[in-house]
């Protein structure tokens, strides 16, 4: 579904590899980029930089500190873009709560991965960056998508909505299903079984303790067999495989399904509750989506334009090792019934 929700600017920033925007130049600073009618970014300026980003977004914190040069050469050109950009966009009182519920989240999260609040403080200590600074990030990243909805149309926003509906990534449903996999037992067998409990389901027997007991699905084994989608971590019924989706979208509610059979084996599903999102309640999230594809637009066709001289320091650059050759790394595998397909909108 589309997941601008709580993090959906770093999804974005993964892709781009986008940094915060600090303020202050040294003199007789080595200059690492010169941009637009003579405006400079010291190298200070970028190495501050550079930190914010690792605190916001630990995976590029591997780019920075490894030292690859391509990677630290995308974290100035955003850089040189953010500062182009955000200077031509007047800062209001609406973007400034914005930054500050965005900002709010942020630390909600880190709280909860750090555990107390005071190891809030030690972690901004230990990354060398100020809440300020860190504020001034998120202040930046509103400002940036003000910047870019002014060139999204109100009829590009509809034809996505309408998309995005037709493809499953507008519905709030909870769905109960019990999957008896083909890995352990051969497509006969599974089916088998799975006819067996549709009928014990459709006399009576109670969905949630027979989904505990048979099902061979990991990640909704202790909930019953139950998917609340969206999900906190991003699942949607969008992003299933096409059965399932096709399923949990056209069932009458409480009614159990014949067994579904996807790549994964024999799903008995039963749809709790469905509720497609509106227009105007997804809108804002559909104009943040296509901006931010303006924007990857922008940072990759015309920000080399606006740059007079680059020279990435010296000694922020190492060697890289070398990389493994494809199809040497393992796969990984996506949850039972989800086709592992990329980000969507969310409206939530």
């Amino acid at each position: 579904m589309w997941q601008i929700k709580k993090y959906g600017r770093f999804a974005l920033l993964c892709v781009l590899i986008f940094v915060v925007l600090l303020a202050g130049c040294g003199k007789n600073e080595p200059i690492v980029a010169k941009y637009d009618d003579g405006k400079e970014i010291t190298e200070p300026e970028f190495k501050n930089y550079t930190e914010v980003i690792k605190a916001i977004e630990p995976s590029m914190a591997q780019a920075v500190d490894s030292g690859d040069k391509e990677a630290l050469t995308s974290v100035l050109h955003y850089m040189v873009m953010t500062k182009h950009v955000t200077a031509q966009v007047e800062e209001t009182d609406e973007m400034k709560k914005e930054a500050e519920k965005n900002f709010k989240q942020f630390e909600d999260f880190t709280k909860q991965q750090l555990g107390q609040d005071e190891k809030l403080t030690q972690f901004y200590a230990d990354r060398k960056v100020t809440e300020g600074e860190m504020k001034d990030f998120f202040l930046d990243q509103v400002k940036m998508i003000s910047y870019f909805s002014k060139d999204v149309k109100e009829e590009d926003k509809k034809k996505e909505y309408e998309q995005a509906k037709k493809e499953g990534y507008l519905t709030q449903i909870d769905v109960r299903h019990i999957l008896i996999g083909t890995e352990k037992r051969s497509k006969q067998e599974a089916k088998k079984k799975a006819d067996e409990l549709v009928k014990q389901l459709r006399n009576g027997a109670d969905f949630a303790k027979l989904a505990k007991e048979n099902t061979d699905d990991p990640g909704t084994k202790e909930t019953g067999g139950l998917y609340q989608l969206p999900s906190s971590d991003g699942l949607t019924i969008g992003g299933m495989v096409e059965p399932f989706k096709k399923a949990a979208l056209t069932l009458p509610l409480n009614k159990i399904s014949d067994p579904v059979e996807t790549e994964f084996g024999y799903h008995i599903m039963r749809v709790e509750k469905r509720k497609e999102q509106s227009y105007d309640e997804v809108k804002k999230d559909i104009t943040n989506m296509l901006a931010q594809q303006k924007e990857q637009e922008f940072f990759t066709s015309k920000v080399k334009g606006i740059i007079k001289e680059e020279k990435i320091p010296a000694d922020m650059i190492k060697e890289q090792p070398q990389q493994p050759a494809p199809g040497t790394q393992a796969p990984t595998n996506p949850a039972p019934g989800h086709s592992g397909g990329g980000q969507q909108p969310s409206g939530q």
